[in-house]
């Protein structure tokens, strides 16, 4: 039976980030929808089976998420759909297999962030490749910046062996990854600056356009005719397509389980 569920909470991860992919907008009755499909099936596991422990973690679990998306929307830091997204999965699937789904779920979550941000950044670079000359700049501008970071982390490393000896072998693996950190870190910063962000006359404005300090909303149309009228010029922010993270992060958990101990 919980089946149902889980191809429910598929498709509609699966819908939300091809929507997003293709407008960078979510309909709000995808998620919202999602939800309210999760509550129902638990609440009918309940009542015709007696299953109250799931619906309980389904409740539990889906306004935990709800609330930290939330949050991090209020931060800016998200989108609305984000936030309904995660909830939604955890409202769906409380459980998988007997066992909670959402600690596993979190664990892939981060790592598909984590590769997911790497290479939609590295393809928005290509698709937009006079940024290179400008990410040059910005390495040569903060050259101690890139070589002083695994130096300290080396020297640390080697002043933590003075205690445990078997600390340095780690040197190999760490410091390599840190100055790939870092390096990326430069690049995302003139990713955002160069691509991410643009400064426009408002002229050029549309429907859906999201201000540079604003949440991530899209203006409607009332808000852009008074822009019209208020400013001569406004910069709008796009950012990375995430929703389809969520989607990834599903299929991989219920495929694989926690890839941290497959991986590592």
């Amino acid at each position: 039976m919980i089946e149902i569920i889980i191809i429910l909470a598929l498709a509609g991860s699966i819908i939300a980030g091809l929507w997003d992919l293709r407008t960078t907008e979510v309909p709000d009755p995808l998620p919202i929808g999602m939800v309210v499909a999760g509550i129902a099936f638990w609440m009918a596991s309940w009542l015709l089976g007696g299953d109250l422990n799931s619906l309980l973690l389904s409740l539990g679990v889906g306004t935990a998420l709800l609330a930290i998306g939330l949050l991090l929307y209020k931060k800016g830091q998200w989108g609305g759909a984000d936030a309904w997204i995660l909830a939604a999965i955890g409202y769906m699937v409380p459980v998988y297999r007997g066992e909670l789904f959402i600690v596993p779920y979190l664990f892939n979550f981060m790592l598909v962030s984590i590769a997911y941000t790497v290479v939609y950044s590295l393809v928005i670079g290509l698709l937009h490749a006079s940024v290179f000359r400008h990410v040059a700049k910005d390495f040569a501008q903060n050259i101690r910046i890139l070589a002083g970071a695994p130096v300290i982390v080396l020297v640390v490393l080697l002043v933590a062996s003075a205690q445990v000896p078997q600390i340095i072998g780690l040197a190999p693996t760490i410091v390599p990854l840190i100055i790939l950190l870092v390096l990326f870190w430069r690049y995302a910063v003139v990713i955002e600056r160069r691509v991410f962000k643009k400064k426009i006359p408002t002229g050029r404005l549309s429907v859906g356009d999201v201000l540079e300090n604003g949440n991530w909303v899209g203006l409607t149309e009332r808000q852009v005719r008074k822009l019209k009228r208020e400013k001569r010029y406004v910069v709008i922010k796009d950012g990375m397509r995430f929703v389809p993270v969520f989607a990834i992060a599903l299929v991989l958990t219920l495929l694989f389980g926690n890839l941290f101990f497959v991986i590592f």
